[in-house]
């Protein structure tokens, strides 16, 4: 390893203080994969896998590394004391993994990259679980599957929840219902106008659908033009080039791309009240860019907090009677309900509710760890 990814990887603890990095690096498969097990105070590191072709190294680091700590805060939020999944036990800590290359469709090369992936997975003991995310599938954890059994997002044939997209997009919806009620007074979608970025990936085609049925009136743009145009006709939505979609007037701009979306160049160009999506990593610098939006009169919703209902759904297949849709999606609602507290602290204290956020994941991280250090 190069003495600069040393001191990346000496930088990352330092900041960070996670609890375990491990590194593959196979040049034979090709196969370069980073694991953070961010923290493991409520349980298992559980983050899904990013498939997807970084320009180097150091890049894939640093967002495994943001993304990691994310899952911590998006898991003590989602999985909190008054869910289902908490009466029984189940928790998890917050852990992400990036496989840093192009995502090949050859069917014979990706099974063995998988594989070797999954024993990398195997060796950890159970200290990471994993699924779904940007550049990875369903099939892809069934390959795994046959490896180790660390894996979830599995079909409900096999137990598993399927897909966690459409959990996902459910629970944003619930969580800008939240907002809605604090920005317009209304739970309502019906007339309100919702520009959605990534409107033709998996979580966004996933979100015009449920927003479309709602009554809302959507803006959308996609850098995948053949496939935007498909769900656009689908939900009747507008489409806009991507580079102009911040500018577009609406209620709503919900990111549903990737991250770092939400920056100086991007936050001036915004003409909404509320932003709202399931990108994770949207503010490219979080506490500052957060206090802009607010000073903007533009309500966040970190996306640790709305884009839950994934996460929410996966756990669930740890439930010890088996996965079942109805305990989860009733667990996906309480994103509505952890909102409101939040949205309430964050006008009380004059915080953002990002900062309020943060203070509520953190604060149950604190009480498990020292009712371990007294227990």
């Amino acid at each position: 390893m190069k003495d600069l990814e040393k001191k990346l990887i000496e930088y990352l603890e330092s900041e960070h203080k996670f609890a375990q990095m491990v590194l593959l690096n196979d040049e034979k498969l090709a196969l370069e994969v980073s694991i953070i097990i961010d923290d493991t105070t409520l349980g298992p590191g559980l983050g899904g896998t990013r498939w997807r072709a970084f320009a180097t190294r150091t890049e894939a680091l640093v967002d495994n590394s943001r993304l990691a700590r994310d899952m911590t805060h998006k898991l003590a939020l989602a999985l909190g004391e008054d869910t289902e999944s908490a009466k029984v036990g189940v928790s998890f800590g917050g852990g992400k993994a990036v496989i840093r290359g192009e995502s090949t469709q050859d069917k014979s090369k990706r099974k063995e990259q998988l594989r070797a992936y999954a024993a990398l997975i195997n060796s950890l003991g159970g200290r990471y679980v994993t699924s779904v995310d940007v550049g990875t599938t369903v099939e892809d954890m069934i390959i795994m599957r046959e490896v180790t059994k660390w894996v979830a997002g599995l079909p409900q044939e096999m137990g598993g929840s399927g897909d966690p997209s459409p959990a996902t997009a459910m629970g944003v919806v619930w969580g800008l219902r939240a907002c809605l009620e604090a920005v317009y007074d209304t739970q309502s979608f019906k007339d309100k106008t919702i520009v959605i970025q990534g409107i033709a990936g998996k979580v966004g085609a996933n979100l015009a659908r449920m927003l479309a049925v709602e009554g809302a009136i959507l803006i959308g743009s996609d850098v995948g033009e053949a496939a935007a145009q498909r769900i656009a006709k689908e939900v009747g939505a507008k489409l806009v080039p991507p580079d102009e979609i911040y500018e577009q007037k609406c209620d709503i701009f919900s990111a549903n791309a990737l991250g770092g979306i939400l920056n100086d160049t991007t936050i001036p160009k915004l003409n909404c009240r509320i932003v709202g999506g399931a990108a994770n990593n949207q503010l490219w610098e979080p506490l500052r860019h957060s206090a802009t939006l607010q000073d903007k009169g533009i309500l966040h919703a970190p996306e640790f907090w709305i884009n839950g209902g994934g996460v929410i759904n996966v756990a669930h297949e740890f439930h010890p009677d088996g996965y079942s849709q109805e305990r989860a999606f009733t667990d996906i609602k309480r994103i509505y309900n952890r909102g409101k507290e939040m949205i309430e602290a964050s006008r009380k204290e004059k915080i953002s509710l990002y900062v309020a956020a943060m203070r509520l994941a953190e604060e149950r991280v604190r009480k498990a760890r020292k009712a371990k250090k007294t227990g």
